[in-house]
């Protein structure tokens, strides 16, 4: 295979020409049913052809030896970079480095994105509360922090009538003026409150701008590998919640995933609940247990499943 397609990519880099058995594994967990076709392995419409062996330049230098694997799209995709997160997940998996458009990243170092529990069905803002309180062991979820709350989206409670009904004038002068007066005070008071509620108001704003690039970097794998996420892509319905260290973000998936295709004849939208902190196991216990309270399955960030904690470290 030409060089120059090798650095065009996406390519997995890796140390040592894996058997196409060991492959065919590997990819089976992005697709289930991956299969072999000659030499080279297809999942989806996705073509990962067989490792040749490969220059060190094409890494830098960065490896001593290199055995290349090219992802090819040969058809639509079932979600956006599936053909980049194989290679990047491949290269991963293998402790290889991943190429793509002429650049070399090493997936082992990024320290964007994490691990996902995917859900057939949506949770209620209440649902996904009173699970993560009632993990046993777990610090309790701080709600603190969420983000356009389905509960906290209409209240149904009219707010109490704090006005003085049929109220009689004073007869006299006198308690003409008094009433004057205490209207007077009462306006100069709700004046006040209001003040102070907007200043209040301002104060909040503030500190909720403060916190918005959390918030963005929370949800950085509804991306492309790489790219950021910005403020507004945040939307009104999506909620963000704390346990103890670890972020925990409900956005809704992009795409069908094949990793949790077993999923898809029950549901026609599926739900990411997005985990991210600086420990890789104690995310992925997490994950583990959000799975199985919830029903959902765990795919890392490049949407390959996985089904223990150490499937998020990379080896050795």
């Amino acid at each position: 295979m030409a060089k120059r397609r090798l650095r065009t990519g996406p390519t997995a880099a890796l140390p040592a020409k894996p058997s196409q058995a060991d492959l065919l594994r590997l990819v089976r967990l992005a697709d289930p049913e991956a299969r072999e076709d000659g030499a080279d392995i297809v999942a989806v419409d996705v073509r990962v052809h067989a490792p040749v062996e490969a220059d060190p330049e094409l890494v830098g230098g960065e490896l001593e030896q290199v055995w290349a694997c090219r992802v090819v799209a040969e058809g639509p995709l079932p979600f956006d970079y599936f053909d980049r997160y194989l290679a990047e997940g491949i290269a991963f998996r293998l402790g290889g480095l991943a190429v793509c458009r002429g650049e070399v990243t090493d997936p082992a170092d990024s320290d964007r994105g994490g691990p996902a529990v995917i859900l057939p069905e949506r949770p209620t803002a209440d649902e996904l509360r009173a699970v993560l309180s009632g993990l046993d062991d777990s610090p309790k979820a701080d709600v603190g922090d969420e983000t356009g709350s389905d509960d906290s989206a209409t209240d149904d409670t009219a707010p109490e009538d704090t006005t003085t009904a049929d109220a009689t004038p004073a007869e006299t002068g006198t308690g003409a003026t008094a009433d004057t007066a205490t209207d007077a005070d009462a306006k100069a008071e709700t004046d006040a409150k209001t003040d102070a509620e907007a200043e209040a108001s301002v104060d909040a704003e503030t500190e909720a701008a403060a916190e918005v690039p959390e918030v963005a970097e929370a949800a950085e794998v509804t991306a492309a590998p790489g790219d950021d996420i910005k403020p507004d892509d945040i939307k009104p319905d999506d909620f963000l919640y704390t346990v103890g260290d670890i972020r925990v973000l409900v956005v809704p998936e992009k795409g069908r995933p094949p990793a949790v295709q077993e999923l898809l004849p029950f549901a026609t939208e599926l739900t990411a609940i997005e985990l991210r902190g600086d420990d890789p196991e104690k995310v992925g216990a997490l994950a583990l247990r959000l799975a199985d309270a919830l029903n959902g399955l765990i795919v890392d960030r490049w949407r390959f499943r996985i089904d223990a904690a150490e499937d998020l470290l990379p080896p050795g």
